[in-house]
């Protein structure tokens, strides 16, 4: 099953569409952490989801690359359902070789870095190419090289993850996941766990990458969401409250629960 890659209605209107999520429910146990969330991303936009903890943002994220199985709906990926198939009229979940396959076009970086510690920061950056993408070897070197350039760290590129702070480990996190060359980058909290003088660098190498890749972020960095979105989502209680350009959102929101939101963290 495919979309077409414009969508006639809809924030993507006359874009091509990157996420498309439709009725997406989630529950754990009793709890209904996901309730009818439907949601568009365009090709090189930024999209931040702001919201109060246990809104179901990050697990709404986790679904796009189907880290979190869902209920009910369906997600599209570059037009394809992510996580499951059509079988006989009916969505049933794919074969893990599918899914994987299809992670390989989605980068993801965490709140905690995820890097493998008996790696060099060069050599995180190569896992993916060298073993998933199966490059050569000199043109993983050479392409890592490039990426941890990029992200401002060459000068550490022979150590290992426990001699790096925590904001220079969360952008080689950052340049593993570009490693994949991915369509589509999500950002889950990215900045949560560093200590404040740190969140800074994170976010400059953030708003750099917005400005080639498709980003879904899910922050509490009220400035990085007004800086770098093209967009803004409010979610609470698992719903999509609110949603505008930043300015609109933070200069101008609509909904009482938004207006509430932002009085308690915008000073």
């Amino acid at each position: 099953m495919t979309l077409p890659k414009a969508e006639l209605s809809g924030p993507c209107s006359g874009l091509p569409v990157v996420v498309h999520a439709e009725h997406i429910h989630k529950h754990f146990g009793p709890l209904h952490v996901l309730n009818d969330v439907s949601l568009q991303v365009c090709k090189n936009e930024v999209l931040v989801i702001i919201g109060p903890s246990g809104s179901g943002k990050s697990t709404f994220l986790r679904t796009i690359n189907h880290l979190e199985k869902i209920d009910s709906g369906r997600i599209l990926v570059n037009g394809h359902l992510i996580g499951y198939t059509e079988r006989d009229g009916k969505i049933v979940e794919d074969s893990e070789r599918n899914i994987a396959r299809q992670r390989m076009e989605i980068g993801m970086v965490f709140q905690r870095f995820n890097l493998f510690p008996h790696l060099t920061a060069l050599e995180n950056i190569m896992e993916a190419p060298l073993h998933v993408r199966k490059l050569p070897k000199d043109q993983a070197i050479a392409d890592a090289e490039r990426l941890i350039a990029r992200v401002g760290l060459s000068e550490k590129r022979d150590k290992y993850p426990n001699q790096l702070s925590g904001g220079q480990q969360q952008r080689i996190a950052s340049a593993s996941a570009l490693a994949k060359q991915p369509r589509l980058m999500l950002f889950d909290e990215p900045t949560s766990a560093l200590d404040p003088e740190m969140i800074g660098e994170v976010l400059d190498v953030m708003k750099e990458l917005a400005t080639e890749v498709t980003m879904l972020v899910v922050s509490h960095e009220m400035g990085f969401a007004r800086a770098a979105a093209d967009r803004v989502i409010f979610m609470d209680e698992g719903r999509i409250v609110e949603e505008g350009a930043p300015d609109q959102i933070f200069s101008h929101p609509t909904s009482e629960r938004t207006k509430s939101f932002l009085s308690k963290i915008l000073h």
